[in-house]
């Protein structure tokens, strides 16, 4: 159903021409994701190693790089839902900025608190170290002191 959705809202075509633009090959993938190694960006950011776009992942490492790290891969298909839950490119993106400016608001960070990198698995994504708190708790922390 998500790839179905995501075919008909557009957003995989989007990431479909982002990975020919970044001169990167597509190739199926697990979790019915597309591969696209080798991905380099025309624009500066994000700077993540992968970026999905529909059912997209845009790599900034080899395909061999990419599928020893089975996490990373879940970690994306659960965007790839994401933009299938949020009609594509014209609600998944506002929702994104969205969420990334209120997690940068609250912890310095666009990852941290953003729902959708939460909702995706932080840990997954690469943003949290194992043994690392969750977002949120050294901040609790500080303001518990300073009473």
């Amino acid at each position: 159903m998500r790839r179905v959705l995501n075919f008909l809202n557009g957003s995989t075509a989007l990431g479909l021409a982002l990975a020919r633009a970044g001169g990167a090959d597509v190739v199926p993938g697990p979790h019915g994701l597309r591969l696209a190694p080798g991905y380099r960006a025309w624009f500066p950011a994000p700077r993540a190693a992968a970026v999905t776009v529909g059912d997209v992942v845009l790599l900034r490492m080899t395909l061999e790089q990419a599928l020893l790290r089975p996490r990373l891969l879940a970690h994306e298909a659960g965007h790839a839902a994401q933009w299938a839950t949020f009609l594509g490119p014209l609600g998944f993106l506002p929702a994104y900025g969205l969420a990334a400016a209120w997690s940068w608001l609250r912890c310095r960070d666009t990852a941290l608190a953003n729902w959708f990198e939460v909702r995706a698995g932080l840990a997954d994504g690469g943003y949290l170290r194992t043994g690392s708190p969750p977002p949120g708790r050294r901040s609790a922390r500080r303001r518990r002191t300073r009473r």
